[in-house]
């Protein structure tokens, strides 16, 4: 059975100090009236008095001190503490630390409550304080921390009631330790005593005394209304240590369906969670629990709530939503608690539960690799709880590791390791913090963790070969050094493999090993089969995930070994032997891709086209479907470029990873069919996408001002609508060189078809005088300058333009690049027939490379000195 919480912690929230009174106070008719309200139990009313009293101005520090107070007296009675906060940090309280822990323990900050406690250096000298923080600590499980705390006050006489609460405070820990309760009246009437009594008797096994004693504290008119639903609640507990079950259940759902207000929800909510543990069907939810997320309970419908009752309410529903979040976690319906967990965290920014959703979320989150999320509620958790946690730090540090922030993660798990309560956390955050230390490249760290973790083995009941010893740990680090290429990965794998035959993952440092062959340049073919073999001669049985990846490795090693028929033959086999494998769409893009590498493209769309069926919600669905479509448009018949454009149109529609590409591939195989007008509606919803980058924008653009040159043959105002697109285009003056001579080009030709002879030769001339300012860097940049350049002497001679076409050719001949000469001798040639030359006989041009700088003209030769005569030549 789990331990019940301390029934008694908020009941003795409520024995408060006497407030002293000042004369000025008491002849204040607004101060009498003050305390009047809070004797009369309306202790929020006395809370608005004493604040509205002190914005009077007059009163004197000592007055002041006990009016505020009085006023937090009145809040924390009124269960305001956020109320009781605020005052303590704007005035002096006498006791203040007393304050301030009642405060923040009511708002469910039990940590910040017993710092506030504990720090206050005069706590000896006020008893309620001392035994506030014994409660705190006590609710905290710190139960060593709180006998210390009561030790004194247990001794003292002078305050009867102190003594006594702290006489029960002192059993219900025994209790909850599972210790025989010391010093309880056999004759006591009082209720807590009695409940006490009843505690004790359930845990030494007497269920029907304690049901008779349970019974009598539910049928007596005193106790107050808390004790009335604790004895409710264990009523529960004594039905289910008797195995009844459904019974246990039924009561839990009435007390929890028919309790408008209680401050138990969290241990009525926690023990229905056990109790529906403990039921045959656990896997179908109680009736009502999901009302009570949506609307609370029936005993909370009314038609125009209070505000207490309104909050409450919503209390009520934060409790149905974890408890449900809970469950369904535990069902591995992650969506659908990560649902309910973020409108907990949304709708309840003060709930009990909210530092246990806000945990479980992360952890879903974190197993989804939901980093960006997981990070967001991490920090919110610091801000909001101002404390580090065991589950918290593991998310982040996994997080930071996944994400390649090493060293970060290796001082969140070290963290982690320090506030571990149990060897089990302990040892497991070592071992985090060792494997990221690796990953960090901090090996002295490293070294210290190791030790650490092998002392750990070597004193608690786990194995050397556990998977998180210090064995595992020389695997991990060893294998993060194969996934960072370091080179003494090889001799760390070796080393592992001889020393430890034994371990249940001997055969993935073998595969590990064989890998690491494979990826060395030129690949070790022999060796890393020679590994392979090796995985199958461990001292342990193979696991199947074991035998599927060694399967795996030997395609790879084929694929590595270009043998692709022998890949496609391994592959089948594996199918056939592991149909249910987790890498069966790995290894299906593997057969595919072989057949494509083949050039059957037939047999290669039937393969991507089984793993996109297969798996339609696998990381290798898009890529499959892109890659039918590839090989469907390959094959070269009509029904195969139509399914291909089909697939793409599917891809698009998805607006996935692979959106883009496929509308593009979808625009290309229209207008290789010559379909120019369904290009073009391609391209346009591919210019409309979000996810395009700059650069595929700049290709789009282009392409489709080609499209419409294309259309412009037939149509011809189509030529004016991709003038207008390009001269837009060009208003850009930060674009790289490639896409102006592009467009300059593209330009040109519109305007030539358009029979605009003048503007595209401006068009050609711009793209020139474009490469002056930033010459052709690229292959890519020199083709379109040259295509510009060529075309815009084509015209020139077109118009009869000799001189200025001459011209033009040697400008472009100035450029280095593979139509230099070509350029040369275009112009040498127009000179020649057009009678231009005027200088001596052309002698052949030098050929430039592309990257090839022209030869600088030789210097001017100086003029003779005076005097001196000048050698004929």
């Amino acid at each position: 059975m789990p331990e019940s919480r301390s029934f008694l912690f908020a009941a003795a929230l409520l024995v408060f100090p006497a407030a002293l009174g000042a004369a000025g106070l008491e002849d204040a008719p607004e101060f009498v009236s003050a305390q009047q309200a809070l004797a009369d139990g309306l202790p929020g009313v006395g809370g608005v008095k004493a604040e509205r009293l002190l914005k009077r101005k007059g009163w004197t520090r000592v007055e002041t001190r006990q009016l505020a107070t009085f006023a937090a007296e009145a809040w924390t009675r009124a269960e305001e503490g956020a109320r009781v906060l605020v005052l303590a940090d704007a005035y002096d309280l006498d006791d203040e630390a007393f304050w301030r822990g009642q405060a923040l323990a009511l708002a469910g900050d039990l940590p910040a409550a017993r710092d506030a406690l504990a720090e206050d250096a005069e706590t000896a000298r006020h008893p309620r304080t001392q035994l506030l923080l014994a409660q705190v600590l006590a609710a905290l499980g710190e139960n060593a921390e709180a006998r210390d705390t009561l030790a004194p006050l247990l001794a003292d006489a002078a305050d009867a009631g102190l003594q006594k609460h702290a006489r029960l405070l002192q059993n219900e820990i025994d209790i909850n330790e599972g210790k025989p309760a010391t010093g309880l009246s056999d004759t006591a009437e009082d209720a807590p005593t009695r409940f006490l009594r009843a505690r004790t008797l359930l845990q030494s096994g007497q269920v029907g005394p304690a049901q008779e004693i349970l019974q009598s504290v539910l049928e007596s008119s005193k106790g107050g209304e808390r004790m009335h639903q604790a004895a409710t609640l264990l009523q529960a507990e004594a039905l289910l240590r008797q195995r009844l079950v459904a019974e246990a259940q039924a009561h839990l759902l009435n007390f929890l369906d028919s309790t408008a207000e209680s401050s138990l929800w969290v241990e009525a909510f926690d023990l229905l969670n056990h109790v529906h543990e403990e039921a045959p069907q656990s896997t179908t939810l109680p009736e009502g629990v999901l009302r009570w997320i949506s609307s609370g309970n029936k005993a909370q419908q009314l038609p125009d709530p209070p505000p207490a009752l309104a909050a409450a309410t919503a209390e009520f529903r934060g409790h149905a939503m974890y408890l449900t979040a809970r469950w369904l976690a535990e069902q591995k319906r992650d969506d659908e608690a990560v649902g309910l967990l973020e409108a907990l965290i949304q709708s309840h920014s003060s709930h009990p539960r909210l530092s246990e959703a806000m945990s479980l979320a992360m952890e879903i989150y974190a197993s989804h690799h939901s980093d960006e999320r997981v990070m967001v509620l991490a920090d919110a958790w610091r801000e909001k709880f101002s404390r580090s946690s065991v589950p918290v730090d593991f998310a982040v540090g996994s997080l930071l590791y996944r994400r390649g922030d090493h060293q970060e993660a290796v001082e969140v798990f070290q963290n982690a390791a320090n506030l571990a309560a149990t060897l089990t956390e302990r040892r497991r955050a070592l071992f985090n913090a060792a494997v990221s230390a690796v990953a960090a490249s901090d090996f002295t760290l490293y070294q210290s963790l190791l030790g650490q973790l092998e002392i750990l083995t070597n004193t608690s009941a786990t194995g050397v070969d556990s998977n998180d010893s210090a064995a595992t740990l020389e695997l991990e680090k060893a294998l993060a050094q194969a996934a960072g290429r370091k080179p003494e990965a090889e001799a760390a794998l070796r080393t592992f493999i001889r020393a430890h035959p034994k371990h249940p993952r001997f055969a993935e440092a073998c595969v590990a090993l064989a890998e690491w062959q494979l990826m060395i340049v030129p690949p070790r073919i022999d060796e890393a089969r020679k590994a392979l073999d090796n995985a199958t001669t461990g001292k342990t049985a193979l696991s199947p995930a074991q035998m599927q990846r060694i399967d795996y490795t030997r395609m790879w090693l084929s694929d590595a070994a270009g043998d692709l028929k022998t890949l496609v033959t391994q592959g089948a086999a594996f199918t056939k032997a592991w149909p249910r494998s987790a890498l069966l769409p790995e290894v299906r893009m593997k057969i595919a891709g072989a057949y494509y590498r083949l050039e059957d493209f037939a047999n290669a769309r039937t393969e991507f086209e089984i793993i996109a069926r297969d798996a339609p919600d696998g990381a290798q669905a898009d890529s499959a479907l892109y890659f039918a479509a590839m090989s469907a448009s390959s094959v070269m018949s009509v029904e195969g470029r139509q399914r291909a454009v089909e697939i793409w149109e599917e891809l698009a529609q998805k607006n996935g990873p692979l959106a883009v590409a496929s509308r593009r591939q979808q625009a290309l195989s229209e207008r290789l069919q010559g379909n120019h007008a369904a290009a073009l509606a391609a391209l346009d919803k591919v210019l409309a996408m979000k996810a395009l980058d700059q650069e595929e924008r700049l290709a789009t653009i282009c392409e489709k001002a080609e499209l419409l040159l294309l259309l412009g043959k037939t149509e011809p105002v189509r030529l004016d609508s991709a003038a207008d697109l390009l001269d837009e285009f060009l208003t850009n003056h930060a674009l790289p060189f490639l896409w102006k001579a592009r467009a300059g080009f593209t330009l040109a030709s519109i305007h030539h078809d358009a029979k605009r002879d003048t503007e595209a030769l401006e068009a050609c001339y711009n793209v020139l005088r474009e490469a002056d300012k930033t010459p052709p860097a690229s292959p890519a940049d020199y083709l379109w300058f040259s295509k510009a350049g060529f075309f815009g002497v084509d015209l020139l001679e077109a118009s009869r333009q000799w001189e200025a076409a001459a011209r033009l050719a040697e400008q472009i001949a100035q450029r280095p690049g593979d139509r230099a000469v070509e350029a040369r001798d275009r112009a040498t040639k127009i000179r020649l027939e057009h009678f231009l030359w005027d200088g001596p006989s052309p002698t052949p041009p030098k050929v430039l490379k592309f990257d090839e700088e022209p030869e600088k003209p030789a210097p001017a030769e100086k003029p003779a000195a005076k005097g001196t005569k000048k050698k004929a030549k």
